[in-house]
């Protein structure tokens, strides 16, 4: 009996340590569907990233304005919105693929971690 009765409370301590911690985060990820909360990370990144470029461009035609102001007459502007383009897709591609990636862990990790809290409310029901 007295077994099973620090068996419960290292349970219930386990859970309710959970309950403060992680499973605040496990129960917000896990409210949404997996692709949802997938897609939703997925736009918000591209999102951030496309300002990210953005500022990158910014900051490297800040840097080097001498210099195009004086090829810009003679660079084909075509071509160069071309590459810049081709940059931003690279950029925010690599940054939706990373992104999906982790956002696909924390969803499948938070899933699992709310599973076993159930397997220990079921097993704490038991007692």
């Amino acid at each position: 009996m007295k077994d099973m009765d620090d068996e419960k409370v290292m349970l219930m301590t386990r859970m309710a340590s959970f309950e403060q911690e992680e499973g605040r985060k496990a129960l917000r990820i896990c409210h949404f569907f997996r692709s949802d909360y997938v897609i939703l990370n997925v736009v918000k990144s591209v999102v951030s990233s496309t300002i990210a470029f953005a500022l990158l461009l910014g900051l490297y035609i800040y840097y080097n304005i001498d210099n195009l102001m004086q090829e810009v007459y003679s660079m084909d502007l075509i071509k160069t919105g071309r590459t810049v383009l081709t940059y931003y897709i690279a950029f925010a591609g690599v940054s939706a693929l990373i992104s999906y990636v982790v956002y696909s862990f924390r969803y499948d990790r938070a899933r699992k971690s709310l599973k076993d809290y159930n397997a220990a409310l079921r097993k704490l029901d038991e007692y």
